[in-house]
């Protein structure tokens, strides 16, 4: 047996799942400092659906409702398609606790959990102590910076002298009438020696020259020259340093050297460089790659037989005039191949899908062979002409289950998925 062609399908039957809800599942009982009192009740409902569909009846039974201690149940319309349950406290509730709720549905039980919680009222705190008005800050000078000051105090800021201390004392009173003091202190700081004037830099053209003998230069329009300042004559570069202080008539400045560098010399002409200009491709065909050709080049390529090559040739000229050798490349022309057998393929439709649900439904699967891209005749006995049968096999089965272009399958052929595999063989 040969396998020409195959094609596989897989058919699920799914089934709705139950499910179960309470529109609450939990409640929080208000309590006192021990907890929830007697007699506080709370509430939920029961509905069940199928898939998207919500069932008709359901029953909840309050006997088989398991509650904490100190909560009992109660339970109202069971058998319809919403079944309240009532929870009464019947003790004080101290502490969270749950029930559990028994729901049957289609011959299905559901267990449901409702939580309880509890809220307690806190103990009564002790009474508050705050602030009763403002605060009151008062100060004095001392000579101390350790040892708080016993009079002298005022409610505003005295002068302190330099090096002395100002002390600061915060006294709080509090709505029980007690009260709390607490101290700050800082120093009055010294003033500090005046600093020697630094030196300060000018610039024109008023002081000239290369001399560094002291030299008057009036007309520097430098009102108050100092021992050590520096003047830039910002049309040569040249910088001066005074050496005797006063105003410009008086201060005496010395050539200090120039912020210009030298000119370097001019450097040698360089020689002549030598690109490339033009570059003339030529293309010719031959059937050998391994000796260029001696004629037939042209500008275009050439059309070239199957199985001979084409060669590429290029020569550069250069900007002195001269030019380059020949540069070769070399490419073959493929050979035409022999055409190619028709492909034979196998496809599967199903006139109905591919899922059943909830047990019911069936489907028609049909095969389709193709050669190339023309269908091929298939007699409802599955013969497919020349090129041979069509058989269906149960996937993981080597026995076939029909010969035949079409094999029908109901739900009750499948279990929750089965993979049908059909086969051209010759």
């Amino acid at each position: 047996m040969a396998i020409k062609a195959a094609d596989q399908m897989t058919i699920l039957d799914v089934t709705d799942a139950y499910s179960v809800m309470l529109t609450s599942e939990a409640y929080t009982f208000i309590g006192n400092t021990s907890g929830a009192t007697p007699g506080q009740t709370c509430s939920t409902e029961a509905v069940a659906f199928c898939g998207t569909n919500q069932c008709a009846s359901l029953t909840v039974v309050a006997a088989e409702i398991t509650c904490p201690t100190g909560i009992s149940a109660t339970v109202e319309n069971s058998g319809t398609s919403r079944v309240k349950i009532t929870f009464k406290t019947t003790a004080t509730i101290s502490a969270a606790c749950e029930a559990t709720i028994p729901v049957h549905v289609d011959g299905i039980t559901v267990n449901k959990k409702f939580s309880f919680a509890v809220a307690k009222t806190g103990a009564t705190g002790a009474a508050g102590r705050g602030i009763k008005g403002e605060p009151v800050a008062e100060y004095v000078g001392s000579a101390s910076n350790t040892t708080v000051p016993t009079s002298g105090w005022s409610t505003t800021i005295p002068p302190v002298t330099q090096g002395q201390y100002l002390w600061t004392r915060v006294t709080t009173t509090y709505t029980d009438n007690t009260t709390s003091v607490s101290y700050s202190v800082a120093k009055q700081g010294s003033t500090g020696a005046t600093g020697t004037t630094g030196s300060q830099w000018y610039s024109g053209t008023g002081i000239t020259g290369t001399s560094t003998t002291a030299t008057i230069f009036s007309g520097s329009g430098v009102a108050n020259a100092r021992v050590n300042d520096m003047y830039l004559n910002t049309s040569t570069g040249n910088t001066y340093k005074c050496t005797v202080a006063g105003a410009a008539s008086a201060a005496k400045w010395v050539y200090a050297g120039n912020i210009k560098g030298i000119q370097g010399d001019k450097g040698n002409t360089g020689a002549t460089g030598n690109g490339v200009s033009k570059a003339e491709i030529s293309y010719a065909s031959s059937s050998s790659n391994t000796s260029a050709p001696t004629s037939g080049w042209q500008s275009t390529p050439p059309s070239v037989a199957a199985g001979n090559y084409l060669w590429t040739k290029t020569v550069f000229t250069y900007t002195n005039g001269s030019t380059s050798d020949p540069q070769y490349s070399v490419a073959k022309q493929g050979s035409t191949g022999a055409a190619g057998a028709d492909a034979i393929s196998l496809t599967i439709t199903s006139s109905n899908g591919t899922v059943f649900k909830n047990n019911s439904g069936s489907t028609v699967l049909t095969a389709h062979v193709w050669k190339g891209s023309v269908e091929q005749s298939i007699t409802d006995a599955g013969v497919c002409g020349s090129l041979g049968s069509i058989k269906w096999y149960k996937t993981g089965s080597d026995t076939a289950i029909a010969t035949a272009k079409t094999l029908t399958i109901s739900a009750a052929d499948v279990a929750n998925a089965q993979a049908y595999t059909c086969q051209l063989e010759d």
